[in-house]
């Protein structure tokens, strides 16, 4: 019983994971396939001949093709390279802002006794059940009267309105989950509160912390409504509307393959290096 159990779970798991992983693998290995042999039918699955040259085209540099002819950057270059960093930014601001905003109110509606606590709690989550679509209008009047369209900023102030009500929700279960008595014993040594939150609880919230920066990081990262409504054309562009750009401009699909690969490739390291801390991410109930 217990073996046909393993093999049906070990079975699902393996099904899954080529469910994830077989698109990501065929994206990579399109990037890397030269033009003619993806014209051909059947179309092979391995290329002949790696041709990895789409790499740093895109990236604005010369490459040359294993034949030896010397091809220049790729027009779309400046376009994605400008898409990476402007995401980069927002991405990291937002996730810096997030943090600053997050951990004070999830740990205040997670320890302290305040009335409609569970009610704030449950706005909060109602407001990231809100489609970002629904705000783009309001968002679009407000920016083009601060000036804010087209910036970095007024893309970092949208990406908060999604990303703090989550990271509100998961911090708060977070901290809910930590024994009362840590910072008791700090009350009893003579921490005064912010004390005993700065350097007993964060510290051992840390992981928990870590993977609601990623959280976020990767939120803001893939974020495609607003950055493609109030920042397509302008030079704060992120890579999601750059990316989508091209598919309209572009008659190769291995270089909007080689593209993708690379917008990918950010949140695939922070994923592989932090995983262990976003499987920490649960959902304890808040009493």
């Amino acid at each position: 019983m217990r073996l046909g159990r393993r093999v049906i779970v070990y079975t699902g798991a393996l099904l899954l994971a080529a469910w994830t992983l077989i698109p990501l693998v065929w994206l990579a290995i399109t990037s890397v396939t030269p033009g003619n042999e993806f014209a051909r039918q059947p179309l092979p699955f391995w290329p002949s001949n790696l041709d990895l040259t789409n790499y740093p085209r895109l990236l604005g540099q010369e490459a040359t093709t294993s034949s030896g002819e010397v091809l220049a950057a790729s027009g779309h270059s400046e376009l994605i390279v400008e898409g990476l960093i402007n995401s980069a930014v927002v991405a990291l601001a937002v996730t810096v802002i997030s943090l600053a905003v997050s951990i004070p109110a999830a740990y205040a509606l997670a320890r302290l006794e305040v009335r409609w606590r569970q009610t704030g709690l449950l706005t909060i989550l109602a407001t990231r059940a809100i489609p970002p679509i629904a705000t783009t209008i309001p968002f679009y009047a407000l920016f083009s009267q601060l000036g804010l369209s087209g910036t970095r900023t007024g893309l970092v102030i949208a990406h908060l309105t999604i990303v703090v009500p989550l990271l509100v929700w998961i911090g708060t279960s977070f901290f809910a989950s930590l024994p009362v008595g840590l910072e008791r014993m700090a009350r009893v040594d003579g921490c005064s509160r912010f004390q005993a939150v700065s350097k007993v609880v964060v510290p051992a919230s840390l992981p928990s912390i870590t993977a609601m920066a990623v959280i976020a990081f990767l939120t803001s990262w893939n974020e495609f409504t607003f950055a493609l409504i109030f920042n397509t054309g302008s030079a704060a562009q992120t890579f999601p509307p750059a990316l989508a750009s091209m598919f309209f401009q572009v008659s190769v699909p291995t270089e909007v393959a080689a593209a993708t690969c690379l917008g990918l490739l950010p949140p695939l390291v922070l994923a592989a290096v932090f995983q262990r801390y976003i499987r920490k991410v649960n959902f304890v109930g808040i009493q």
